[in-house]
């Protein structure tokens, strides 16, 4: 057989190969979606019940605790399924047991820390109530860190349909708990059972969603070196993350009541739907699709990553613009008067959430090409401007002010990701400069069908 024959096979597998995986990836994306959708259905619902069932002051304590939970995760964060989807050795048992042996250490140092932190923190914010409330969530972290290694499996090959039903499951069993309970007594200790519930139901289901060997405690020192390796970098950058990310709330909650604080979450909850759809498919497909095509030339590997990109960020474009232009009406509809606050503040973040969902589709592309340090420093540039601006914009415009810097402050991550991509010759800027043209072209399209109604401009109740 001849060199070119034999050639022309290997290319032939490779393309057949190649569009295996393009399918498996709309299919992915495709679920992403359709379990989202139910998910953010299901979200409204429990907002608009528990809502009615609990004062903004609760959600607000939530949002704190929550928030510094969140936070100690992500400083402790070695991207352990990132690391399981990068390997070649990822599905091998030693790697993968010694990789779910480092989330189980993890999961119960986080609940330890709990346990002392809740002194200052109780000090620092002037309520009793987190000295018991901060250890209870804490709790949580460890029985999730139980959950079954076949998710990091699911995570690696794509299986985006059992993990976002096991999602759904989560969020049903959390809304139910917490909705019975309060029904007997509207406390904030129902919305911790809630969530204490669904964690447990989670990690014991993920044991029967995929085929997997019972898990043993493993640290085989070379898995150990590469996931430490690995990991060192994304440690750095989601510890960045939690600051740049969840920082609002602990600075707001210093200098706003407990009652703003939670209708200031409502409104962030809301308008991050769009968001949280992208960084779904960012996680879940982009990333694991994108690793594998990432020894391919620069040119060709770009020419992937455009096609799926501009398909994902044009449903986020859409996204964004419902949110925008039906936001403040949702809230006028649904929620009561307490919470009527929160209409113009969804304006307000929804609008500054385009160049975020641009970034969230850039991140996976510097982690595949195993560039992450970019990432790091856009963080940190992040970091900085939203510790600046967020108390200077309170202190001179007061929640206005704070909102805006909230909404402003990513830009810089944009910015860095794209000057990263435009060195490793992956440049994005041109379908940035086209996707950003529908965006705004979908956005005018929907205000004038707004104003036709008979409606004012969703900016107009901003203060």
């Amino acid at each position: 057989m001849s060199t070119n024959v034999v050639s022309s096979e290997i290319a032939g597998q490779k393309t057949d190969q190649h569009k295996h995986l393009e399918r498996r990836a709309l299919k992915g994306t495709s679920y992403v979606v359709v379990a989202y959708g139910l998910a953010m259905g299901l979200r409204l619902i429990s907002s608009m019940v528990l809502s009615r069932l609990f004062a903004p002051a609760y959600f607000g304590l939530m949002a704190l605790t929550t928030t510094i939970i969140v936070g100690l995760y992500l400083v402790s964060h070695l991207g352990l399924e990132d690391g399981v989807i990068q390997s070649t050795r990822g599905e091998e048992p030693n790697f993968l047991f010694t990789a779910w042996t480092l989330q189980v250490i993890r999961g119960a140092a986080l609940f330890l820390i709990t346990i002392p932190l809740a002194f200052p923190v109780a000090a620092f914010y002037h309520e009793r109530l987190l000295l018991p409330l901060l250890p209870l969530l804490g709790l949580t972290c460890v029985v999730g860190a139980f959950s079954s290694p076949s998710l990091l499996v699911l995570a690696r090959q794509m299986g985006v349909a059992r993990v976002s039903f096991l999602e759904l499951l989560t969020a049903v069993v959390q809304f139910a708990v917490t909705a019975i309970w309060a029904l007997i007594h509207a406390d904030i200790w129902a919305l911790v059972g809630g969530k204490f519930a669904s964690e447990v139901v989670r990690t014991g289901v993920s044991y029967y969603i995929a085929p997997s060997r019972r898990p043993k405690f493993i640290l085989e020192p070379e898995a150990l070196k590469y996931l430490v390796r690995f990991g060192r970098w994304i440690l750095l950058s989601t510890a960045l993350t939690f600051f740049a990310l969840q920082s609002d709330r602990l600075i707001l909650g210093k200098l706003i009541s407990w009652k703003m604080l939670g209708i200031y979450g409502i409104a962030y909850t809301l308008s991050d739907v769009p968001r949280q759809i992208i960084s779904q498919f960012s996680s879940r497909v982009g990333y694991p699709f994108i690793a594998r095509f990432s020894s391919l030339p620069r040119a060709e590997f770009r020419t992937v990553l455009m096609r799926y990109r501009g398909y994902v960020l044009a449903l986020g474009a859409l996204a964004l613009t419902i949110v925008i232009t039906t936001g403040d009406r949702f809230i006028y509809l649904v929620y009561d008067k307490r919470y009527h606050q929160a209409a113009w503040m969804v304006v307000i973040l929804g609008c500054g959430l385009w160049h975020t969902l641009m970034t969230a589709t850039m991140t996976p592309v510097l982690l595949s090409i195993q560039k992450a340090y970019y990432h790091t420093i856009a963080m940190v540039l992040y970091c900085l401007t939203l510790f600046i601006c967020l108390p200077l914009g309170f202190h001179l415009f007061g929640m206005l002010g704070a909102v805006t810097a909230v909404a402003i402050s990513d830009f810089p991550v944009y910015v860095v990701s794209s000057i990263a991509l435009i060195r490793e010759k992956i440049s994005l800027v041109w379908q940035d400069s086209k996707l950003t043209l529908l965006f705004l072209i979908l956005l005018g399209i929907a205000l004038l069908l707004r104003h036709s109604f008979g409606l004012p401009s969703p900016f107009s109740d901003v203060p």
